[in-house]
């Protein structure tokens, strides 16, 4: 039993949609684009998204403000999702200021639209980010490589064992969360 719960852990630690968002954005970026506008866009994120993020979550999780660096309390998540939309939309703005290729631009839009339909599910139900986020990536990933998106489609099922196992998430919860990601994930690629 110990030894689920560590690995259940473990995955969702691995999996956490600051971990694996910035991961994406980074290898992506680099896969992509000229690496001049790489550093730019992977500096953007670490700087103006993930690590606001980290710090945000530390000091609410430290004051009591959040029950978990997760945000795992859906009232909670009340005050979480306008400042990671906040963020996200000064992102989208020096993108375009920067004039960005519209593959950019697209797709942080779209991930932001994603953000904005979490916050208004959140309303009524809980929906997993790490599940939105990561069935999102998996989608993008399949554009890469269909080797990439199957393995990290697997890696989505892991996370969405390890939610559930640790209690974090319902199957609902989980379900809605994956269809948000499948779906902004689509929609990024016809924008």
């Amino acid at each position: 039993m110990m030894h689920k719960l560590n690995i259940a852990k473990t995955i969702s630690i691995i999996g956490h949609p600051l971990m694996i968002g910035t991961m994406y954005v980074i290898f992506i970026s680099f896969h992509d684009l000229e690496k001049e506008i790489a550093m730019i866009i992977s500096a953007s994120i670490l700087s103006i998204v993930t690590f606001p993020i980290i710090i945000h979550n530390w000091i609410k999780t430290r004051n009591g403000s959040y029950s978990n660096f997760d945000v795992s309390n859906q009232k909670q998540r009340r005050s979480f999702y306008p400042f990671s939309i906040l963020l996200f939309s000064i992102c989208l703005i020096l993108f375009y200021i920067l004039k960005f290729p519209d593959v950019v631009i697209f797709t942080t839009l779209s991930f932001l639209m994603m953000l904005i339909s979490m916050s208004l599910v959140n309303l009524k139900v809980k929906a997993s980010l790490h599940l939105a986020i990561s069935m999102f990536i998996s989608v993008k990933l399949f554009g890469v490589a269909i080797y990439l998106g199957v393995i990290f489609l697997i890696f989505s099922v892991l996370i969405a064992w390890s939610r559930k196992y640790l209690g974090r998430h319902s199957l609902q919860e989980l379900t809605i969360g994956s269809l948000n990601g499948l779906l902004f994930g689509i929609l990024s690629g016809y924008f």
